[in-house]
């Protein structure tokens, strides 16, 4: 267990030194002239304006979904409204059609006949009242 962890320590203490050297064409650079310099800071600073570019367009394509879905979600709000407005109005016409039915049901019982208005009775009455 020990001989791993000195391996490690020795891995990365190896890793660190070689780290820090920096290669240019295959040769290890030790110091930068000012030319040297500044031309790795122009590319430095190319990369990062393509990346910006990249980052501002995607910004500005976000904020046209975003608007898209504010627009969606707007629309919705007002479907939302549209049905809850026809949902009370359909409710309201359902209690009217059970008041209407129960108001149809009675007419039917005043309809009806009652038993002194059936034709049988009056004829077998008539027949009887014949006899006498």
């Amino acid at each position: 267990m020990n001989i791993l962890k000195y391996f490690i320590i020795f891995f990365f203490a190896l890793s660190m030194v070689d780290a820090q050297n920096i290669k240019k064409d295959g040769k290890v650079i030790t110091s930068f002239t000012k030319e040297q310099a500044l031309e790795m800071i122009k590319a430095r600073d190319a990369q990062w304006e393509g990346k910006i570019e990249k980052a501002d367009s995607l910004i500005a394509s976000q904020k046209v979904v975003i608007s898209d879905c504010e627009n969606l979600v707007t629309k919705l709000e007002e479907s939302t409204t549209v049905d809850s407005l026809l949902l009370e109005a359909k409710d309201a016409q359902i209690t009217l059609l059970k008041a209407r039915d129960e108001a149809n049901e009675k007419l039917l019982k005043l309809v009806e006949p009652k038993w002194y208005e059936s034709t049988y009775i009056w004829l077998a009455a008539g027949f009887i009242l014949g006899i006498f």
